[in-house]
């Protein structure tokens, strides 16, 4: 019976945070989240066409299921944050004389989901519902390593995504593939990591597509990063499995990001709160714009062609494009510092990004978290347009935050046994715990 109980409470993790159909609630919704657009592929190849109407209504779903939990506790600050995000969307609108709904839907995901990890509070439960992620992650990512035709057979990626409007059905390079194009490296390029071993294949596991694959491996070791010293078990546990998922989807921005972040962590300045880096969004935009200035060259399929391009389409963005007015349905392919701010505007980045370094963390876990975020953020805007706010990954992000930010973070991780107890105050070794 006690291996039963260890089973469930595995897969159904409990939290004091919440009431237990609330708790169940929100672990449907991340594993939705989490699942949803492989759901649609499966069901797109094998029963009936999925369009772009069924993603839509797919995703609005999840977020009704998010605001039903919310809806059993409010919190002031998340409601102020929310209205003044939709009152300057509907301003940009008015101003537009058009809504744009995924500018809604991209501020939507970080407000809702921080929202959920917040009403938990418990890091045991974001820790245990993240390793079940990480376990099914892995075991479609081997999958479709080691059974490619199997995993075809059930994921028609290509057909799925062209059918959504997002691929002109004969633009797949890749003869008899149904994977994404970025699924197979083209040939000329290769893989960067382990090029004999996997050849040209990127591995894309339920996200559908490799991009999010290495996305989700810098959220998990930025995760496991964030620990104490104590915690050396589940550190080396997503270090693991983020070194995995990178080599599986032949990830350089991953694998730069996660290097970079041991880094971080390893530095003088891994003790501190590391505040310096907010503004680090700012410093990474100069850096495009100084590579678009000065680098002589053009576009490749390599970093620094990536960063050329988009750091001169930011040299071009006029104060328009800057507040969100102009530009703002234009397709920016891999770049995201444009597409962002033309989408949202300036000044609702500052409004979104200011709270975001005002939330006071439970303890030096949260801290190192929100850093190690930051720096994701950063660079991610830098060589990818969406991916930032895809709700595969966008999802948990948000989730850990809201869980690494609550209150009852520092007892939950000290009580293995039974419900965590909310603390009047933080005691000396948890101010000072690394």
């Amino acid at each position: 019976m006690q291996g039963f109980a260890n089973i469930r409470d595995f897969f159904f993790p409990r939290s004091a945070g919440l009431s237990l159909p609330a708790e169940r609630l929100t672990w449907w919704i991340l594993i939705a989240a989490l699942l949803y657009q492989a759901v649609l592929c499966a069901i797109h190849t094998n029963l009936h066409a999925i369009s772009t109407a069924g993603v839509v209504v797919s995703e609005f779903v999840i977020y009704l299921l998010c605001m039903a939990v919310l809806s059993k506790n409010i919190r002031l600050e998340l409601v102020a944050i929310a209205a003044l995000t939709a009152a300057y969307l509907f301003l940009l609108a008015i101003m537009r004389n058009q809504l744009d709904p995924k500018g809604f839907r991209d501020a939507m995901i970080p407000i809702l989901f921080y929202g959920l990890g917040r009403q938990i509070g418990d890091i045991r439960y974001a820790d245990r519902i993240l390793k079940l992620a990480v376990l099914l992650v892995l075991a479609f990512g081997f999958l479709e390593w080691f059974f490619l035709d199997f995993y075809s057979r059930i994921f028609n990626i290509f057909s799925y995504y062209v059918n959504q409007g997002g691929l002109a059905a004969g633009s797949n390079w890749a003869k008899d593939s149904v994977l994404g194009l970025n699924g197979i490296r083209p040939e000329g390029i290769g893989r960067t990591i382990l090029p004999a071993l996997l050849g040209s294949h990127r591995i894309s596991s339920i996200f559908l597509e490799p991009v999010s694959l290495g996305n989700f491996a810098v959220i998990i070791a930025a995760w496991g990063l964030a620990k104490r010293r104590e915690e050396i078990k589940d550190t080396i546990f997503f270090l693991l499995a983020a070194a995995v998922m990178i080599v599986m989807s032949d990830s350089r921005y991953g694998m730069i990001t996660v290097a970079a972040l041991i880094v971080l962590r390893c530095s003088p300045l891994a003790g501190s709160r590391n505040s310096w880096l907010i503004a680090l969004p700012l410093l990474s935009a100069l850096m495009l714009l100084l590579i678009g200035a000065l680098f002589d060259g053009g576009y490749s399929d390599s970093f620094l062609g990536r960063l050329y391009v988009s750091g001169r389409t930011l040299l071009n963005l006029n104060a328009g494009m800057l507040l969100g007015l102009d530009g703002y349905n234009t397709s920016f392919g891999d770049m995201g510092y444009p597409s962002l701010l033309t989408r949202l505007g300036l000044p609702l980045c500052f409004l979104l990004w200011c709270p975001f370094w005002m939330l006071k963390m439970a303890d030096r876990r949260g801290d190192r978290f929100r850093s190690y975020i930051t720096l994701y953020i950063s660079l991610i805007l830098c060589v990818s347009g969406t991916s930032l706010f895809a709700l595969k990954t966008a999802g948990i992000l948000w989730f850990l935050v809201g869980c690494a930010a609550a209150e009852a973070t520092a007892s939950s991780s000290s009580s293995p046994a039974g419900p965590a107890v909310r603390p009047a105050g933080k005691t000396k070794e948890q101010k000072n715990a690394y």
